[in-house]
């Protein structure tokens, strides 16, 4: 099977453009105190965050915090079965009853592009209480900024690949055409 070529092709996953790369990292240094009293409070277990984390990472594919956030799920006692299902998007029947609205809110906030809606945070509030709640969205948002950080990583890379390729195709037809006149110039001159 031939690889696919980078030129060929778009790079499809949610990244940062340089507006939103600016504006994201102002509400992540916003979000790092309401991270902090999340961990410190200790209302949403480590399990239970990684959870959240790898359900936003599943919309969002980072590779970089799948590997990681896997990594720290099973330090925290998930096990494998259960990060797999997640990160297939299948939260239904990953978790228990008490931590599916809290995945569920998560998928949304991702695939709403960090607007899930007043509704859903009302519901998310209703489930948990307000500080819960507020723990939940701590953990969403510190998440997301990291996948779209590591998406817009990969997408420069792309970017930078496909200008490679382009460069070595253009440098490949051109030097194709001067051999091509030049023969042509041999044929009609010969020495």
């Amino acid at each position: 099977m031939e690889a696919e070529n980078p030129a060929d092709s778009e790079f499809q996953k949610k990244t940062f453009t340089p507006r939103s790369l600016v504006s994201g990292t102002v509400q992540f240094v916003q979000n790092l105190p309401r991270l902090v009293r999340a961990k410190r409070a200790h209302r949403v277990s480590d399990a239970f965050a990684e959870k959240i984390m790898l359900a936003v990472t599943a919309v969002n594919e980072c590779q970089y915090c799948t590997r990681y956030h896997t990594d720290l799920a099973q330090e925290t006692g998930v096990d494998r079965e259960t990060i797999t299902t997640i990160l297939e998007n299948d939260v239904d029947s990953a978790v228990d009853d008490d931590e599916l609205p809290a995945l569920q809110f998560a998928q949304r906030y991702a695939e709403a592009n960090e607007d899930p809606g007043r509704e859903a945070v009302a519901a998310l509030r209703r489930t948990y209480g307000d500080a819960m709640a507020a723990d939940v969205q701590a953990f969403v948002r510190a998440i997301y900024f990291g996948n779209l950080l590591g998406n817009t990583y990969d997408g420069v890379r792309f970017a930078a690949a496909r200008r490679v390729e382009a460069t070595r195709t253009a440098t490949q037809q051109l030097a194709s055409r001067v051999s091509y006149r030049l023969d042509r110039l041999r044929e009609r001159c010969p020495i």
